[in-house]
């Protein structure tokens, strides 16, 4: 789904990143059976067909505070990539029509991992960085 440019912030030599979007219009497809199969839902297991609903989407990502770095170099596949892991945060909220929810506020703690990287592959792997 094309966002904003300015929805994303990336300081990647700094490890902090942040993604912000705000009222984002998206489909409700209640679950991914039927988010999958347009609402289809499926035979077996049997999942009953449930339409989508137009929804809203909001979030805040916050990537921050180093763990360690990993470069992964594949010549065979032209694939460069340069990772690091940090912690992050997320708040989230939907709404549509008679339902709305919000996540809880963002607790670090809680945090099982994250990444953010950069990578050049096909004919961008021979170049140089800028």
């Amino acid at each position: 789904m094309p966002l904003h440019p300015n929805s994303v912030e990336v300081q990647f030599n700094s490890a902090r990143a942040s993604l912000h979007v705000e009222d984002l219009a998206v489909p409700d497809a209640h679950d991914l059976a039927n988010s999958l199969t347009h609402g289809q839902g499926l035979t077996n297991p049997p999942i009953p067909p449930i339409a989508p609903v137009p929804a809203t989407v909001s979030f805040d990502v916050q990537w921050a505070d180093e763990i360690s770095r990993a470069t992964i170099v594949n010549e065979a596949q032209n694939f460069r990539g340069d990772f690091i892991k940090t912690g992050s945060t997320m708040k989230w909220s939907s709404f549509q029509s008679g339902f709305s929810f919000e996540s809880e506020d963002p607790n670090p703690a809680r945090n099982i991992g994250a990444t953010i990287g950069r990578e050049r592959n096909g004919i961008f792997f021979a170049q140089q960085d800028d």
